[in-house]
């Protein structure tokens, strides 16, 4: 679609509903009134390190857990808002910036991300199960993490690859990814989306 649909206009119903892919989650979604339109909220997040020059090419990138590292599994920190983080009259777009900040400290286990900025960046599609008029957006952030905190991340993963056993039995949304790198060509992308949202990113700046 040329053009998104308008998540931040006023007046939208807010709700939650449980999807086919994964029926043991309720995820939020803004819905228009008249239009009848609705939309699911994601979102992802390419960090960068704080205090070293800015390259668009150097951001965090987070492997699926039990993947093959050669194969496509990485992808930058992203997630779906699920219906409890819909639950405040906040404004859609600080839902957004809550919801990758959580996702973000779950897949990355960076704690904080300074400057988180909204790119103006949004893929809007479907899914192959979605009943008509029903689509998602991943709202694409970027944002800068302390080198400390880096390390620290850095440190955690080789300390989950070390104690396996002891990471599986943590519970499930803190166990999605087992790998932490630095964004390199040759880790290819996983699954359907994370090879746009990349595509787009990189382009926003050659731009």
């Amino acid at each position: 679609m040329a053009q998104p649909f308008d998540v931040f206009q006023p007046g939208l119903i807010r709700g939650a509903e449980r999807l086919p892919y994964a029926p043991q989650k309720q995820y939020f979604y803004v819905e228009h009134p008249t239009e009848g339109w609705r939309v699911y909220l994601r979102a992802a997040c390419f960090i960068h390190e704080l205090y070293k020059p800015f390259q668009v090419t150097k951001f965090l990138i987070v492997k699926r857990t039990g993947g093959d590292p050669e194969k496509a599994t990485w992808e930058p920190p992203k997630g779906q808002m699920e219906g409890k983080d819909g639950r405040s009259d906040k404004p859609v777009l600080q839902l957004l910036k809550d919801n990758i900040r959580r996702e973000v400290l779950e897949e990355s286990k960076i704690g904080h991300v300074r400057d988180l900025t909204h790119t103006g960046l949004i893929l809007q599609d479907v899914e192959p199960d979605f009943p008509p008029n029903t689509y998602f957006q991943y709202h694409v952030f970027s944002g800068y993490a302390h080198p400390g905190q880096i390390q620290r991340a850095f440190a955690e993963f080789d300390w989950i690859a070390a104690n396996r056993e002891e990471f599986m039995r943590l519970r499930s949304d803190q166990r999605e990814k087992d790998a932490i790198a630095w964004y390199d060509p040759a880790k290819k992308m996983m699954g359907r989306w994370s090879p746009t949202l990349l595509k787009m990113y990189l382009e926003l700046f050659k731009n």
